[in-house]
Parts: C-alpha cells; structure tokens; sequence
C-alpha cells in the first residue's frame, strides 16, 4: 500500500500543497479569473498542470 501511495507522490503532493498554494497566490495577486471560475479551481488547474507531467516523468524536474 506504500508503494502505491508512494507512485502517487506528485499528484498527492499537488492536490494537497499546490493547489491551495496557487489559489492563495491568484486571490492575493487579486488576478482576475475567466469565466467566473473560482481560485480555487483555477489554483487546482495550476496544480494538476505542473502535478501531472512530474507523474508521467516520475520526477519533478
């Protein structure tokens, strides 16, 4: 069960650091978002863009 949470790292580590990170970041840069969209979601866009090629590469850089 470790191994598989471990495999998952990038993406646990984007749906629970970065994207709360990037929507405190766009409310407080007061950017405004499209389409009425909510930081939130777009700081959970932000986050899966960057989680998602560190978990097909298996690294972050």
């Amino acid at each position: 069960m470790l191994r598989r949470l471990y495999k998952l790292g990038p993406m646990i580590f984007g749906l629970g650091f970065l994207t709360p990170l990037a929507a405190q970041l766009l409310q407080s840069a007061d950017v405004p978002l499209p389409f009425g969209m909510s930081a939130l979601l777009a700081g959970f866009l932000i986050a899966m863009a960057i989680a998602i090629p560190a978990q097909l590469r298996g690294r972050w850089v």
